[in-house]
């Protein structure tokens, strides 16, 4: 019997996450999805206060950038970090990283050190994030995945709500520095709750052979990711077709590279073969990622244009979506082993099912047929991820 079936046969009470000495280590993780995810809001409602007092607004778009590309830098890289470092020591540099870019943002005297705080907390921020999938599943049993999951998208939800609440109190008495130090602050307890609760690795558990950084490949892959970053701002309509273009034949260099690496891959083989449970698992999460991000980055902008909302109103519909991810995610949390095969088929339709009714909505309906789609997509995936990512952990190979 496969460990999806006997896992998934399990029925869990919540009380069971805390116990055994895991409650400490799972307050470290909830934490780091906290840091990360509400900073990426966070930095929303602090940076035009920023911009007023040291300047730059034209540089503005690449503090989001700059973020985002090394939190996908540090997210591909962490599989070959824990190996060679353990589990233990890479969240303390991971949650090192934070706090120094942290303070580098709140001292900054002039936008490019913003830039360079950003860069630094992306580093931090995408390495603590995925280093708390890897230590879910190391330190936690599977059957406890989809409970787990609800809580990490409890997170998500309340990151999302009191992200751009935090930023905007501090922005609205205009000491948007005191924000980033009580990131800071909030970094330096996450550091210290990791000290306490991850056990330390033992040397049998590193693996010194396979950790050269690959950096031809993270070359490639942060070439791919800025070429698609600088679309939006590049009007020539020749150039856009040919960067895209561009981006797609990095990315698809970077997995050829990666498969000819044998036991030094960053990703798993054949990663998006839909012939295994993984790889399926992959290429869904995949396009659900590019059918849904378009609401997240362009939706408050919709409907600021198009139904007159202020930024602040725009944002919390939007941020509906993770209501509304949190609430199925803890409502399904335990269902029974059949029923989870159908939620995961049936999310994965109601996400589809809610960007194709945006697409018919937003351009010329109400806003109250809009919301409704705006919730499908978060209740979609909140109802289907934790069990996903619990068939695709149990069915990737050893290695």
């Amino acid at each position: 019997m496969s460990r999806i079936d006997t896992d998934a046969g399990t029925r869990t009470r919540w009380v069971e996450l805390f116990r055994g000495g895991r409650g400490p280590r799972l307050i470290a993780f909830l934490l780091a999805v906290w840091l990360h995810a509400s900073n990426s809001m966070l930095v929303v409602t602090t940076l035009p206060s920023a911009v007023a007092e040291i300047g730059g607004d034209a540089y503005v778009g690449w503090a989001f950038t700059l973020y985002l590309l090394a939190s996908i830098l540090m997210g591909v890289v962490t599989g070959l970090l824990v190996m060679r470092m353990g589990l233990r020591r890479a969240f303390l540099c991971a949650g090192g990283l934070f706090v120094l870019g942290c303070a580098i943002a709140a001292m900054a005297p002039s936008m490019p050190f913003i830039l360079i705080g950003r860069f630094v907390q992306g580093m931090g921020g995408g390495w603590q994030l995925a280093l708390v999938y890897v230590a879910l599943v190391r330190l936690f049993p599977n059957h406890l995945m989809p409970r787990l999951m609800a809580l990490v998208s409890s997170a998500w939800g309340a990151s999302a709500f009191m992200g751009p609440l935090v930023g905007g109190i501090f922005a609205t008495y205009s000491v948007w520095r005191l924000a980033y130090w009580a990131y800071t602050l909030q970094a330096l307890v996450f550091v210290i709750l990791v000290w306490f609760a991850v056990p330390p690795d033992s040397k049998e558990d590193r693996d010194q052979s396979s950790t050269r950084v690959p950096g031809m490949r993270l070359l490639l892959l942060a070439t791919g990711v800025l070429l698609i970053s600088l679309l939006g701002a590049e009007p020539d309509s020749l150039g856009v077709p040919l960067m895209a273009a561009a981006a797609v034949l990095l990315f698809g260099i970077f997995l050829w590279q990666d498969a000819r690496s044998h036991d030094k891959r960053l990703l798993p083989p054949r990663p998006f073969s839909p012939a295994t449970a993984s790889g399926a698992g992959f290429l869904m999460v995949l396009a659900l990622s590019i059918g849904t991000m378009s609401l997240l980055v362009y939706g408050s902008f919709f409907l600021e244009r198009l139904f007159g909302f202020s930024p602040f109103t725009a944002g919390y519909i939007i941020t509906a979506e993770s209501v509304a991810w949190t609430v199925a995610a803890i409502l399904f949390a335990n269902v029974g082993r059949d029923a989870e095969r159908w939620l995961i088929r049936i999310g994965a339709l109601a996400v589809a099912l809610g960007v194709a009714g945006l697409a018919v909505t937003m351009p010329q309906g109400e806003v109250w047929l809009i919301v409704p789609f705006i919730l499908l997509p978060g209740a979609g995936y909140g109802a289907m991820w934790g069990f996903a990512i619990r068939r695709v952990v149990a069915a990737a190979p050893t290695g």
